[in-house]
């Protein structure tokens, strides 16, 4: 239990600030320069236009295994055209430890050409009873750039403040860093890549594709380096609600599925 707590120690500032929703699943991971109900977690820039008060919830099971679940929730509504608010919550783990995020974002559109959005998050690592619980603050920022009708960059920073958590060794959350770009081939297909910079890890690459099959029906596939990973998905959406679905999968440690929920009030 001992060696599975340092082992969890080392890893949990990489979970949460993984990227969140079955459609960036698929997509190798790839969320930078998306704009969709899930930038509440990936790019608080991506739902300045958001255009519907919507609430979603997002279950990952990696690997098959109980003990590595990562959900996610989240709620975000506009404001005066222009802007939006969001709340989220993200949870990974199993009983004897977890790490808990619960965040409030702000996210505003200044023209066709800049989305800015900003996030305060409440970080809490609960261990066993034998253990004392770890609680720390940061925020994270992202930015969006619609250079044409097709094409779009975004940028994203997860703690850049680089805080510690109050232990023996004084633990670094580790600063995440995002750059990426999407660009619509046609009406029907886009395709998306990003670089992303873990201060814990190396460095990820990724590429995605996203193709609107039929109406309302997504089919989505991608990759990244980090480790080497393959990914595909699917997703269908109507008027008040989304579903989309999505596998990972690695030669070595497996397949990891996930799905995800949105709700359009």
């Amino acid at each position: 239990m001992i060696g599975l707590c340092l082992f969890y120690t080392f890893c949990h500032a990489w979970e949460l600030g993984s990227p969140v929703g079955s459609r960036s699943s698929a997509m190798g991971n790839c969320s930078v320069a998306l704009q969709d109900f899930w930038s509440i977690h990936n790019n608080p820039a991506g739902f300045a236009g958001l255009n519907n008060i919507s609430i979603g919830v997002s279950y990952e099971n990696r690997f098959m295994m109980k003990e590595l679940s990562y959900l996610n929730a989240g709620f975000a509504t506009p404001i005066n055209n222009t802007g939006g608010l969001s709340l989220t919550f993200s949870r990974f783990g199993f009983t004897d430890f977890n790490e808990n995020k619960i965040g409030i974002g702000y996210a505003r559109d200044f023209g066709p050409h800049l989305k800015i959005g900003l996030q305060i998050d409440y970080l809490l690592f609960k261990f066993s009873n034998d253990y004392k619980n770890r609680q720390t603050a940061t925020f994270e920022l992202g930015i969006q750039s619609n250079i044409t009708e097709k094409l779009c960059v975004g940028a994203y920073i997860f703690n850049p403040i680089n805080v510690k958590l109050k232990t023996l060794n004084k633990e670094k959350i580790p600063i995440v860093f995002r750059i990426g770009l999407s660009y619509k081939i046609t009406k029907d297909f886009l395709a998306t890549t990003e670089i992303e910079y873990n201060s814990d890890k190396a460095v990820d690459y990724r590429i995605g594709l996203e193709y609107n099959m039929l109406k309302g029906f997504f089919i989505r596939a991608g990759v990244y380096t980090n480790p080497a990973t393959a990914c595909f998905g699917a997703g269908y959406s109507l008027k008040f609600f989304t579903i989309d679905v999505s596998a990972k999968m690695n030669q070595i440690t497996g397949v990891s599925l996930q799905g995800s929920l949105i709700f359009k009030l």
